[in-house]
C-alpha cells in the first residue's frame, strides 16, 4: 500500500500557505481591512453599514461529477461554502455572483449548475446577480468544469465576531459536517483514481449504507439557518475548510491563547477513515486535509455551551482554551 498524501496528488499545502502569506502582503498594501485574511473580509462603508465580501470555488469536486451525481449539487456546493465563509464575520448574505468555465460539455449540466445555484440563493433570501460562462478549450479538458462563486453580505455590529474576548476556560463547540464538503478531492481522486476504474464509485462504503459517490456528491452544508438568530451569542466561529480543523480554528482566536481539541469527543464518519484506510495516509495528514466531521467550530463562553449545543442535535464539546506560553501551537489536536 502507498502512504499517499495531499502533495502526491499534486497540493502542496506549504506552498499554498507561503504564497497566501506573501498574497496578502501585497494585497494589505491596497487596503486598510483589519480582517484580510480572515475567512471573508469585511468593508466598512458608513458608520451604520459594513459589507463582507468572499469568493472561492469547488475545486476538483467537480470531477467526480463525470462518473456520479447531480450537477446541481455544485451549485448548491458554492453558495453554502461562499455563505459559510462569510457567516464568521457576522455577515447576512445578500448578493451571489458565479463563474462558470469550461472546455466541452454538455449544456444541460451547465444549466443544472445554475438551478442549483438558484435554489440555494433562493432558500438564504440572496440575490443572484449574474455571472460568468467562459469557454477556454485551451486550459480545461472536455467536461471539466470550473465552478466559482463570489457573494456580498451586510455585517450585522450584533454579530461581528469578539475574538479578542476570547481567554482561557471558554469552549469549543463542533457542528458536524455531512461529508467532505469542498476539500481533499485531489487526494480522494489519486486514491481511488476514478479515471481508471470508475466502478469504485458504486461500491457500499463499509460501515454505511451509502455508495461512494454518494457521499462524496453531498452538497456542502450550509450553516447560516443554524447559526444566525445566537451568532452574537458567540465569541467566534471558525469554519473548517482546506487547512482542516488546526489551521481553521486558529484564524479564529487570539495569539496570546491556545485550543486543546481533543479527537475523541466525536465519532469520526466512516468515510474518512475509508479513505485512510485505503489510501495509507496518516491520521495527521487527514486533519490536514479533510474537516474529519466537523464542519464549523463555535468558541463560546461557558455560559452559553447549551445555545451552542443546540444549534444541531449532534454538536458536541470538542475543546477548550487555554492561555498560551511562548512556542506553544494555537491549536493542539490531542490523539493524533
Amino acid at each position: 500500500m502507498v502512504d499517499e498524501s495531499y502533495k502526491s496528488s499534486g497540493v502542496d499545502l506549504a506552498f499554498s500557505d507561503n504564497l497566501t502569506e506573501k498574497i496578502l502582503s501585497i494585497v494589505g498594501k491596497n487596503n486598510e481591512l483589519e480582517d484580510l485574511g480572515f475567512f471573508s473580509s469585511s468593508l466598512k462603508i458608513d458608520n451604520n453599514i459594513a459589507v463582507s465580501g468572499s469568493v472561492d470555488g469547488v475545486g476538483t469536486k467537480s470531477k467526480i461529477f463525470k462518473y456520479f451525481g447531480n450537477y446541481s449539487n455544485l451549485g448548491h456546493d458554492i453558495v453554502n461554502h461562499c455563505v459559510n465563509d462569510i457567516l464568521p464575520s457576522g455577515a447576512k448574505p445578500f448578493m451571489f455572483l458565479d463563474y462558470l468555465a469550461f472546455s466541452e460539455i454538455e449544456e444541460e449540466k451547465i444549466l443544472d449548475v445554475v438551478r442549483g445555484i438558484s435554489e440555494a440563493c433562493k432558500g438564504l433570501g440572496c440575490i443572484l446577480a449574474g455571472g460568468e460562462t467562459a469557454q477556454m478549450p485551451d486550459i480545461y479538458k472536455k467536461d471539466d468544469l470550473e465552478v466559482v462563486g463570489f457573494i456580498l453580505g451586510i455585517v450585522e455590529k450584533s454579530k461581528i465576531p469578539k475574538i479578542n474576548t476570547i481567554k482561557e476556560g471558554d469552549i469549543l463547540i463542533g457542528i458536524p459536517s455531512n461529508g467532505l464538503h469542498t476539500n481533499g478531492y485531489s487526494l480522494v481522486r489519486k486514491i481511488f483514481n476514478f479515471e481508471s476504474n470508475n466502478k469504485e464509485i458504486d461500491i457500499i462504503v463499509p460501515g454505511t449504507n451509502y455508495s461512494l459517490g454518494e457521499m462524496l456528491t453531498k452538497p456542502h452544508r450550509n450553516y447560516y439557518h443554524l447559526l444566525w438568530e445566537s451568532l452574537d451569542k458567540f465569541k467566534s466561529i471558525a469554519h473548517i475548510t482546506g487547512g482542516g480543523i488546526g489551521e481553521n480554528v486558529s484564524r479564529s482566536i487570539p495569539d496570546n491563547v491556545k485550543a486543546e481539541i481533543d479527537i475523541k469527543s466525536w465519532e469520526i464518519p466512516k468515510l474518512f477513515g475509508y479513505i485512510k484506510d485505503r489510501g495509507g495516509v496518516s491520521l495527521e495528514e487527514m486533519f490536514k486535509v479533510f474537516n474529519m466531521g466537523i464542519g464549523m467550530v463555535i468558541i463560546s463562553d461557558p455560559e452559553y455551551i447549551d445555545i451552542a449545543l443546540n444549534t444541531d442535535k449532534d454538536s458536541k464539546i470538542i475543546g477548550k482554551i487555554f492561555n498560551r506560553g511562548n512556542n506553544e501551537k494555537k491549536v493542539n489536536i490531542v490523539g493524533i
